[in-house]
């Protein structure tokens, strides 16, 4: 289980920097962006760390920017965390907020610790999908 959680880690934080690079316009915000499709790809109903459905977003609330995204994700978050990245992909019309927690160490080093969580939302606010890891 640990060895699956840390693939699944590693899958995340390669797409997390890679999205870092591209960057898409939406409501006058620069947003990185990336795809639903592959995320989709990656995590598959019934793999451990994945829930695709019984979400509590599941009535329409627009989402006209990232800051409504992040309040609306918020919504489905169960973990403890103290920062957030937000994704966009416009072919898809798809939100992916990522929560998790941020620890400086002593060289001054930002690093992540603990769980995280990514929660996907259409542009109605509907979650589609999240995913947990460690």
């Amino acid at each position: 289980m640990k060895k699956y959680s840390l693939i699944v880690l590693t899958v995340v934080l390669i797409i997390c920097l890679a999205a870092c690079n591209q960057q898409s316009e939406l409501a006058g915000q620069s947003l990185a962006s990336f795809s639903y499709e592959e995320d989709a790809a990656i995590y598959k109903n019934g793999d451990p760390g994945v829930n695709p459905n019984e979400f509590v977003n599941d009535d329409i609330y627009p989402i006209e920017n990232q800051n409504v995204a992040v309040e609306r994700a918020k919504n489905e978050c169960t973990i403890e965390y103290n920062a957030t990245s937000e994704y966009y992909d416009k072919d898809a019309d798809i939100w992916r907020i990522d929560f998790f927690t941020l620890l400086q160490n002593e060289n001054d080093m930002w690093t992540t610790i603990g769980n995280y969580q990514s929660v996907y939302l259409n542009s109605d606010g509907i979650t589609q999908l999240i995913v947990y890891g460690e």
